[in-house]
């Protein structure tokens, strides 16, 4: 009986971890099209919003936001930044004006993991709930993860792209290998010690 109880138990852990892994995403940008300029052009996807000085982007359950505040109304836009299609890629400057800045939240709000992304630029910082945690430049990888966060903030160089960027809802994040093996040792321990008080 115990040992029925305790495949019960580990069949339901098994299908909670499969369950909370559907909440990871990759936001890969592949719906863009070939070097169309989105934003003040009025090229726009489903998903993406725009209101001249910011522009929405959707994927996922995520959300991309270009702000633009140094720019002209309406001049706010990405698909420039490095002539790379299907990227979220954008320049600052004359076409966005100075101090322009991407944020990545979970659309809704809420909090998400970050795993880890692409990038490709000539400087940007990277901030996570207004805390700096790196610095970019070059091309490469980000792979710190970063847990429990509400907003990831990317600075701007005079040219940035962003793609592959790795991300989960950390309310339904799977169990690291090392937590769910410690749970199902202890689950294991109690089984064994009711099966010697017998």
């Amino acid at each position: 009986m115990y040992a029925k109880k305790f495949r019960s138990i580990v069949a339901a852990l098994a299908l909670g971890a499969a369950a909370s892994g559907a909440s990871a995403a990759v936001l890969t940008f592949d719906g863009m099209a070939d070097f169309v300029v989105y934003g003040n052009t009025g090229s726009l996807l489903a998903g993406m919003g725009y209101n001249g000085q910011s522009l929405n982007y959707q994927e996922s359950g995520f959300q991309l936001t270009l702000h633009a505040p140094g720019s002209v109304a309406g001049d706010a836009h990405i698909g420039d930044g490095t002539f790379e299609p299907q990227t979220y890629n954008w320049h600052d400057g004359m076409e966005n004006g100075d101090g322009t800045f991407a944020t990545l939240t979970r659309v809704g709000g809420g909090l998400f993991n970050l795993i880890g992304f692409d990038y490709y630029t000539d400087a940007s910082a990277v901030s996570a709930d207004g805390s700096l945690v790196g610095l970019l430049e070059g091309a490469g990888t980000w792979g710190t993860a970063l847990n429990g966060i509400s907003e990831l903030r990317f600075g701007s160089g005079a040219f940035n792209q962003l793609d592959n960027i790795n991300v989960e809802n950390a309310n339904a994040a799977v169990p690291l290998p090392g937590t769910l093996s410690l749970l199902l040792g202890g689950l294991a321990a109690g089984a064994l010690a009711r099966r010697r008080r017998r």
